[in-house]
């Protein structure tokens, strides 16, 4: 029997505008997505067709069963491809779940992609873009990953040139925060709304096509609009951003709809020591 294996790498949002309410009901947003080195490992195995299952380890870490990002996809590329396979899957999970790292997101692309290949369907880049689009507006942007400019519901890729080398440290306090929470309160709080796309973030993507990646990101310019409803609502959070700004990067944030949180910083060095300094109950990833 065949077997494959693809890692699934988290997501930080280096920058995050959020534009307004469709009428879908999503949010509208322009958001500036880098792919980092902390990942989730996926294993597929051939199976017979009425077999398709998922065991997760460390057991408990998020469900096997049907409300799994990793079952979703399998059963959407069945149905969309009318293959008779089936596959057995194996997750090893280590993206903190909630965190807004895209995590499940990037477990789903993957799987795709795993399956894809394991069962020669060949399918073309845009049916695998529809088919990522239909499970969450991420997942489109993890079938490529590195760097990339996200606008529509997150589900619109422009890709963009990799960064030069930079570190990352991402902290994720022990709390959970749902994206809906998250957005609920944004939308209910209309001074928080946002004024629109931030014009140096197009123009830094602009930029990047033109040099090939060589332009600096504009660091200080960049944020994301659901900060200050995070660490409002979820205080722990805002103490892990306190914490990693204190340690000087170019940029810190919270990421995505949280409940991580990241600093960049030109290599490890810069980084120093710091990390060994942050809260011992946070979980700590640096890359």
């Amino acid at each position: 029997m065949m077997t494959l294996s693809v890692t699934a790498a988290a997501k930080i949002n280096l920058d995050l505008r959020v534009l307004g309410r469709r009428n879908d009901g999503y949010h509208e947003v322009q958001t500036l997505l880098q792919t980092i080195d902390l990942v989730d490992d996926i294993r597929a195995t051939e199976a017979p067709s009425d077999v398709l299952d998922l065991t997760v380890e460390p057991a408990g870490a998020v469900p096997p069963g049907t409300e799994n990002l990793v079952i979703r996809a399998a059963e959407a590329l069945r149905r969309h491809s009318g293959v008779k396979a089936g596959a057995r899957l194996e997750l090893g999970k280590r993206i903190p779940i909630g965190a807004g790292l895209g995590g499940g997101s990037s477990d789903a692309a993957a799987t795709l992609v795993l399956l894809d290949s394991l069962w020669g369907l060949n399918l073309e880049p845009s049916e695998l873009h529809t088919l990522a689009a239909d499970l969450g507006s991420d997942v489109p942007f993890f079938l490529t990953g590195g760097l990339a400019l996200a606008t529509g519901r997150g589900e619109v890729i422009q890709p963009l040139p990799d960064l030069v080398a930079y570190c990352v440290v991402v902290c994720t306090p022990p709390v959970e925060v749902a994206t809906a929470d998250v957005y609920y309160l944004f939308a209910s709080r209309s001074w928080l709304t946002s004024e629109g796309p931030r014009a140096n973030v197009g123009a830094f993507a602009a930029g990047c096509l033109e040099n090939a990646g060589t332009v600096e990101p504009p660091w200080r310019e960049l944020g994301n609009d659901l900060e200050p409803v995070v660490i409002e609502k979820w205080p722990e959070v805002g103490r892990a951003v306190t914490a990693l700004k204190a340690m000087g990067p170019l940029h810190a944030a919270v990421t995505g709809s949280g409940a991580a949180a990241f600093a960049v910083f030109p290599d490890f060095e810069a980084a120093g020591e710091g990390p060994g300094s942050l809260n011992p109950s946070w979980n700590v990833h640096v890359g």
